[in-house]
């Protein structure tokens, strides 16, 4: 049996408070950024199993062409915390979606079933929602990047491997952010696209150290398309500020540390501008 309990016994509808708050201040109080919810269909967006999937999609003022990105959830759904990122890509320049991979398929979490939802299926949903954004007037086409969390962290290092694009029947992503992924290296050994993982050293539900194997693992000249960021005494989702206070899940600590957050924040807006502009 799961348990997710507080430190400070924080009920979860106290989360659910935050969140709606968290909505409530940016619609309220942002002018430069406009959101709504879209649907797409999952690559191969032609064949017809396709599932169809939803995204929040929210852009700069003007007409661009923008870069963009595509924000990928953990495994709880979406949340606050990809609200927030939204909010900070839009400010940044870039049109963004948050793809919500469980509603379509009346899903929760997966975090007690990890394959429920697997990561290959969401990396299909990633491309997916990239052959959305190739279509609008607005975003460059060859300018479109990741960044997913937890399981949809895990997600990105498929999105990142050279066979993907042909089997998802489009084109490949110019860069791939991922935060304190489920690092494998199994079926992960070509990564191709330009990856950049953060990750906590004291992360005890997503252990560096599998990243380090998954990086370890990749066949001759991939390695160097990877960059591995580690943060001293971060713990899993430390950029989510929502975990302040810190949660226990399962036996597993999520917690916000500031300092960490503010450095992967700084690692990953370079990041994009190297790959995007």
């Amino acid at each position: 049996m799961m348990s997710y309990t507080n430190l400070h016994e924080r009920p979860f509808k106290y989360r659910v408070i935050i969140l709606i708050c968290f909505l409530f201040f940016v619609v309220t109080t942002s002018r430069q950024v406009s959101a709504e919810w879209i649907t797409f269909n999952t690559a191969p967006v032609n064949d017809e199993d396709s599932t169809i999937i939803r995204g929040l999609i929210s852009k700069p003022v003007g007409d661009g062409p923008f870069a963009a990105v595509i924000i990928a959830h953990g495994c709880f759904g979406v949340e606050a915390n990809q609200h927030s990122w939204a909010q900070r890509l839009n400010d940044w320049g870039y049109v963004t979606i948050i793809v919500d991979s469980f509603t379509p398929r009346d899903v929760n979490t997966v975090c007690e079933s990890p394959q429920q939802v697997s990561p290959q299926t969401r990396a299909c949903d990633v491309y997916g929602a990239a052959a959305y954004l190739r279509k609008q007037p607005f975003v460059n086409p060859n300018k479109i990047a990741m960044i997913g969390f937890s399981h949809g962290g895990w997600a990105a290092l498929y999105v990142t491997q050279d066979y993907l694009p042909e089997q998802a029947k489009e084109e490949p992503i110019q860069a791939v952010v991922s935060y304190y992924p489920w690092c494998e290296n199994k079926n992960l050994k070509t990564t191709t696209t330009p990856l950049l993982i953060l990750a906590g050293a004291a992360d005890d539900w997503t252990p560096v150290e599998r990243c380090y194997n998954y990086i370890n693992a990749q066949d001759s000249g991939y390695q160097q398309n990877i960059t591995l960021k580690v943060y001293d005494q971060a713990y899993h989702g430390f950029d989510d500020l929502s975990m302040d206070p810190a949660v226990i899940y399962d036996g597993y600590t999520i917690a916000y540390d500031l300092n960490a957050a503010t450095n992967s924040i700084k690692e990953i807006k370079e990041f994009l501008t190297r790959y995007l502009e």
